[in-house]
């Protein structure tokens, strides 16, 4: 097993989600010409273009929109995980957002909820379960 693939969180674009996600807060862009809320973290606006935005907290909720079930890793650092759960979550905000999903095998439209986990010092990734609410 080799060692824990971890982000970078000194990218100029995404550096900003992985700090939030260390907070245990959950961001999305927004941009600050149209409002189009956005993820993954992008340079510009895919709707007007725009280059500013602004990083804005969501509640972390949503439901399944897609998933995959991995029997094969990734990649060496995802070996001891499979099988594993990849899901493309619909935020109650709107975007898509690709994670991880744990929990019973889940169903396309099954309601989630967002969940930090902590990878190695400094280091903290969302991940998704079934809603408890």
């Amino acid at each position: 097993m080799g060692a824990p693939m971890v982000p970078n969180l000194d990218d100029r674009v995404a550096g900003p989600f992985w700090q939030a996600a260390n907070e245990q807060r959950l961001v999305v862009q927004r941009c600050d010409a149209c409002g189009h809320l956005r993820w993954p973290p992008l340079s510009g606006c895919p709707d007007c273009l725009d280059r500013s935005a602004t990083w804005v907290d969501v509640a972390g909720t949503g439901r399944i929109w897609s998933f995959a079930v991995y029997h094969r890793a990734l990649h060496p650092a995802f070996g001891a995980d499979v099988p594993y759960v990849i899901a493309v979550i619909e935020l109650d905000e709107g975007p898509l957002m690709t994670a991880r999903y744990t929990g019973p095998a889940p169903l396309v439209n099954d309601q989630v909820e967002v969940f930090f986990e902590s990878l190695v010092e400094g280091v903290t990734i969302p991940r998704f379960r079934p809603r408890s609410d």
